[in-house]
């Protein structure tokens, strides 16, 4: 028999060996060009522009490449390990390194045209599916599926560029390998020891420390804890390691009490203590792929499914605009007129004057410059507007904001500086005490407020917007009289007056207004061509602070957010399902370079009389506690980590509520990779069985 002939032979028999590989390969394919096929899309450059969004997916295409390098070498060295006993049988008959280096070559070289073809395929397909079926959340700018020549050369080159390496170091493998190192590959195992004590303190940690974290990033319990933050945040992400290679230990230390139930499950417990020990790193990793994966595509998703809710939260507005001294000058019954003759109806029409000044505040001893242009209301005109009845003496202030915070507000010692923000140099920027602040202002007359004079407030009196370099969302609301002081010793540039429309305003109205403010402020047609020319490569600051000037309407303000929230989540779902993909495929891989271990078992259990039946049944026990405990810590880390970050935000249920379905679509993925790898499992041992 010639050595082609024991080659194709050898590859013809072991064909559904190869199937896993090839499916890897092709799958990783696909995956790189269908991102690239998103990163070098037309649509969304046009929608994004080269911006730190774009400069984001650009960035992905690494996690991509690492993904790629990942997953191929991971499924390599699962192969290796699964095809050992081969490769030593091949040298006890007399085939030489050379021979077999020849004969990986010859299946590697098909392997790679298969999976490249097919690949690039089913990538075309798959990705012109993917782009249709994402496309039905982007009700704005749908993005539309090109094929690209740089997307082929980008996928078929670092597809090459990773398989090469992998084939360099199956070389290197099978030239250090002797024989019996080739032959006792598949036997070796990861040696460990499991405790009870060690298992239980890691959980007691890992609970611990999942407790206490969101208490201190809401500041139940002490301020000034970014360090004690971070080593909880390490724990939560060490201690899982320890979890998964001791836990049955620690089960079965309870279950012992329970008698009946230890007895029933007693040869799945013994099995389960071996395989977690064997699989506890497989494991963590895909715990962690899932946990974070669910937490980008959460929080992506659930940002996107709240547009609407959280524009209607922070617009209680439909259409609000700034008039300086300068520009934007209508009065009301002028705004009213026009918005009625393109048929909008006005319900509500208010304006509201402000200050905006310069505000140092005490941050651990430090006196630092908040803002150089912190809203100043007075508290007659806040009330009138309102509705309230507050009433403050010189010394207290309300701290007004649109967003509701679950964590407390404790406003510091803060001093309001009467004075131009274009004084403010750099011997203001950071006074390491009060007294260097007050020297350094003693020019300007100022105005104290000590920590326990302000208090917070929730009310919905403004839309929360950035306009141009200014934030409108939160304001200082002071006493008649320091108002009025304050409004003195500034210049007419720190006087405006904002004007909040409520009815309804459709969006030929609001086109209206912009056309006659613009025409009114001499502007040429240049100008508030969109909502956020201001921050596409603006750099004169002139110009920057009359694109801020430009109205701002819910509407414009809700299809934009849906077009921008809907691009993220479509380039992180993309990405989320990669992992979600890869923490399937990582397990499925690792349980069958296990299965010459598994034969052993089985043939152990049939000779002490254990049934054909209870072997699947404590078959189907293992597996399912091998694909669901890490599919459901992950899930579970995932959305505690996801809580985590909103815990501070008054909606933050109804988001956990969103990436709950996120959530349960995972999980039914891991089941689904846990179906197919039972069947394959069945299918293996069958002949033993």
């Amino acid at each position: 028999m010639t050595f082609s002939t024991i080659v194709r032979k050898n590859f013809l028999y072991n064909a559904k060996k190869y199937l896993s590989l090839y499916f890897v390969n092709s799958l990783t394919v696909a995956i790189l060009f269908m991102f690239g096929s998103l990163l070098y899309n037309p649509d969304v450059l046009r929608q994004v522009g080269d911006t730190t969004l774009y400069g984001i997916v650009r960035f992905a295409l690494v996690g991509v490449v690492l993904f790629s390098f990942v997953f191929i070498t991971y499924s390599n060295l699962s192969f290796l390990r699964y095809r050992s006993k081969e490769f030593g049988m091949y040298i006890t008959l007399g085939m030489t390194t050379k021979n077999l280096i020849k004969m990986l070559f010859l299946e590697n070289g098909v392997i790679v045209a298969v999976s490249l073809a097919s690949g690039l395929i089913t990538g075309g397909v798959f990705g012109k599916l993917f782009f249709m079926g994402l496309n039905q959340i982007l009700i704005v700018s749908p993005i539309t599926f090109e094929l690209n020549g740089s997307s082929l050369l980008l996928s078929s080159g670092i597809f090459l560029i990773v398989f090469s390496g992998n084939f360099i170091f199956n070389i290197l493998y099978l030239r250090k390998m002797s024989i019996v190192d080739v032959l006792q590959a598949a036997k070796k195992k990861e040696i460990g020891k499991s405790s009870v004590v060690r298992g239980s303190v890691a959980i007691i940690i890992f609970a611990s420390s999942l407790f206490l974290l969101p208490q201190l990033m809401l500041g139940k319990l002490f301020d000034e804890t970014t360090l004690i933050i971070i080593l909880l945040m390490i724990l939560t992400m060490v201690t899982p390691y320890v979890i998964f290679g001791t836990l049955i230990s620690v089960v079965k230390s309870v279950m012992k009490h329970f008698k009946k139930t230890y007895n029933n499950n007693l040869i799945v417990m013994a099995n389960l203590s071996h395989r977690l020990l064997s699989y506890k790193t497989t494991m963590y990793i895909v715990s962690l792929l899932i946990a974070g994966a669910l937490f980008f595509i959460g929080m992506t998703y659930a940002m996107y499914a709240t547009t609407e809710e959280n524009i209607e939260r922070d617009h209680p507005f439909d259409v609000m605009f700034v008039e300086s001294h300068l520009y934007n000058h209508m009065n009301p019954g002028e705004i009213e007129s026009l918005l009625a003759e393109q048929g909008s109806t006005v319900e509500q029409n208010k304006s509201l004057e402000f200050l905006q000044v310069p505000d140092f505040r005490d941050y651990g001893g430090s006196w630092v410059l908040w803002d150089t242009h912190t809203t100043i209301i007075s508290e007659g005109n806040f009330n009138r507007h309102m509705g309230t009845g507050y009433n403050l003496s010189p010394n207290q202030a309300l701290f007004a904001r649109v967003h509701q915070e679950n964590r407390e507000y404790i406003a510091p010692d803060m001093v309001l500086a009467v004075m131009d923000p274009e004084d403010i140099g750099q011997e203001l920027q950071d006074n390491e005490n009060k007294e260097a602040l007050l020297r350094a202002l003693e020019d300007y007359p100022v105005m104290e407020f000590k920590t326990g004079s302000v208090k917070e407030v929730t009310v919905p009196y403004i839309n929360s917007v950035h306009m141009g370099d200014l934030y409108f969302g939160h304001a200082l609301v002071v006493d008649d009289v320091v108002y009025k002081h304050i409004k003195a010793g500034v210049s007419e540039s720190q006087i405006n007056r904002i004007h909040l429309l409520k009815g309804d305003i459709r969006e030929v109205g609001f086109q209206a207004l912009v056309h006659d403010l613009r025409e009114r402020n001499g502007f040429d047609s240049s100008y508030w061509l969109n909502p956020s020319q201001n921050e596409q490569n603006i750099t004169d600051d002139e110009r920057r602070v009359l694109e801020g000037l430009r109205p701002i309407h819910k509407d414009e303000e809700l299809k934009r957010q849906l077009e921008s929230n809907g691009t993220i989540f479509f380039i992180i779902i993309f990405l989320g399902a990669l992992f979600a993909i890869a923490s399937g495929v990582v397990l499925y891989h690792k349980v069958l370079s296990d299965m010459d271990d598994q034969k052993g078992r089985v043939l152990s259990l049939k000779r002490i009389g254990v049934t054909r039946k209870e072997i699947k049944k404590i078959v189907s026990k293992e597996l399912a506690f091998t694909f669901l405990l890490p599919a459901i810590f992950g899930v579970g880390l995932g959305l505690y980590y996801f809580y985590l970050l909103f815990s501070n935000q008054g909606i933050v249920l109804e988001l956990v509520e969103k990436a709950g379905i996120v959530a349960g679509i995972f999980l039914c993925l891991q089941v689904v990779f846990y179906l197919v790898s039972r069947r394959k499992y069945y299918s293996e041992l069958s002949r033993y069985l």
